[in-house]
């Protein structure tokens, strides 16, 4: 079991101001025609399911519990804000879950080594100050033969990098870069090919590498444009590189 001081304890207090600003109380259940992210991940963990026990490793505010419920005799969600983990309480419970709530930075896992059949860890890794020790806590803790389900941000989303590229170069010509984010806090992106060796690097075996999802960055992000990026996006082969979320499936 990992209990040793690590990098990212540094960002308690950051993320526990995030969750209070931002993640104040449950969402509303998300659109499927729009909220691509949530719904291609579950599309990952349903085959998964029922299991014994499954981890959401970096839950935020409770959706991907919500969703899972009671299909996991023993289902746990962590996350380093203590604030956060309230609100997934909440969103939990709106489906009848009841899960173990534990806060905890992924860096360093507060349970034994081969603790769950399913681990869940869905744009998480960016954040960290260590993601590299983050992923191989998520390797300790999952069985032989389990799997491992992680996402992260893709440095290559080249369609959205484009579409967004003269908003971009707007907002940093007239100085306004940052003004929305109300809390700065560590955000990477890795290619799929380093995201893959990450994983491989604990001993995993990835068994599914894809990208999906493209968008606009505010004022242009409204649903219709969404779903038509979603209906773009449909039409392409589904190993296609460019999308903006890298998504891993690997077993132990």
């Amino acid at each position: 079991m990992s209990g040793n001081r690590s990098p990212s304890d540094v960002l308690r207090d950051t993320y526990e101001y995030r969750a209070e600003l931002e993640y104040p109380r449950p969402l509303p259940q998300p659109d499927r025609r729009t909220h691509r992210k949530l719904f291609r991940i579950l599309d990952l963990v349903e085959p998964l399911l029922p299991c014994r026990s499954l981890l959401d490793a970096g839950c935020g505010d409770g959706l991907y519990l919500e969703a899972i419920g009671r299909r996991a005799e023993r289902l746990v969600g962590t996350d380093i804000s203590e604030r956060i983990l309230e609100t997934a309480r909440k969103t939990a419970a709106r489906s009848g879950a009841e899960p173990e709530l534990v806060r905890a930075n992924l860096e360093s896992l507060p349970f034994p080594d081969r603790s769950f059949d399913v681990v869940l860890c869905t744009q998480v890794i960016e954040h960290l100050l260590a993601p590299e020790k983050g992923v191989r806590e998520l390797a300790r803790v999952l069985r032989p033969g389990g799997t491992l389900v992680i996402t992260t941000d893709n440095s290559r989303n080249l369609v959205s990098r484009t579409l967004n590229a003269p908003r971009n170069a707007a907002v940093a010509l007239l100085g306004l870069r940052g003004r929305r984010l109300n809390v700065h806090f560590p955000h990477a992106a890795f290619s799929p090919k380093e995201f893959v060796e990450m994983v491989e690097a604990t001993g995993l075996r990835p068994e599914r590498v894809a990208t999906f999802r493209f968008h606009l960055e505010w004022p242009f992000d409204r649903p219709r444009a969404q779903r038509l990026l979603n209906r773009l996006e449909d039409a392409l082969p589904r190993t296609h590189r460019f999308g903006d979320i890298v998504t891993v499936v690997a077993r132990g």
